[in-house]
């Protein structure tokens, strides 16, 4: 017996079966049409297709800090919302140790380090000139004529610079160390309530003694 003659639509790709023959009462024919289906054959699943993040992410997402916990946890509730029948299963860690740290005192002995300041105090330096004698400037041929009129200053303001701070003692803080390139600067003097009266008196005292 010739199978029977299958027609195939052109615009829908979906074989016909043209005629069937009536059945023969020889029995069932040994050829059966198999037609096209279109759509999945479990019709009640739901497709899911998962989504592929092609956007770079942010600096909030790289710069993000999660424990362990957490980001086994993001990465559970992301599976969940791509692929709900799908379960991630993370292995247990294992515990090392369950002894408590003691920390190593007693395995390093003690030692005791000198620190040395970076810095030095010393007694109250009346006469001095910072930008010569410490960073090394010098004008030339004024030079003598400059260091004389800063010494004859700092003898009229003696008083003044005494009486500033008379129980204080001048440190290295603030200063460049010596040698070191430095522009040339005017230095306060640093005025302060007692050392204009201690000024103030070295003057009348000067005028009764010699009026």
């Amino acid at each position: 017996m010739p199978p029977p003659q299958v027609r195939f639509a052109g615009v829908t790709g979906v074989p016909v079966a043209e005629a069937l023959p009536p059945a023969s009462s020889q029995g069932p024919s040994p050829v059966v049409p198999v037609f096209y289906q279109s759509g999945s054959p479990y019709p009640d699943e739901e497709r899911r297709e998962s989504q592929i993040q092609v956007i770079p992410p942010g600096l909030e997402r790289l710069a993000q800090l999660d424990s362990d916990q957490k980001l086994q946890e993001r990465i559970r509730q992301e599976t969940k919302r791509t692929n709900p029948n799908e379960t991630v299963e993370f292995p247990e860690r294992p515990i090392l140790t369950r002894d408590r740290y003691a920390g190593r005192a007693g395995l390093w002995p003690k030692r005791q380090m000198a620190v040395e300041p970076n810095y030095t105090c010393y007694g109250r330096l009346i006469f001095q000139d910072v930008n010569a004698e410490r960073y090394g400037w010098e004008i030339g041929y004024l030079q003598p004529f400059m260091s004389m009129g800063l010494f004859l200053s700092d003898v009229a303001l003696f008083p003044l610079k005494c009486g500033a701070d008379p129980c204080g003692r001048d440190c290295s803080t603030g200063y460049c160390l010596p040698g070191d390139p430095t522009p040339f600067r005017v230095y306060p003097i640093g005025i302060t309530e007692c050392g204009v009266a201690m000024e103030v008196g070295a003057i009348v005292a000067l005028m009764l003694i010699f009026p």
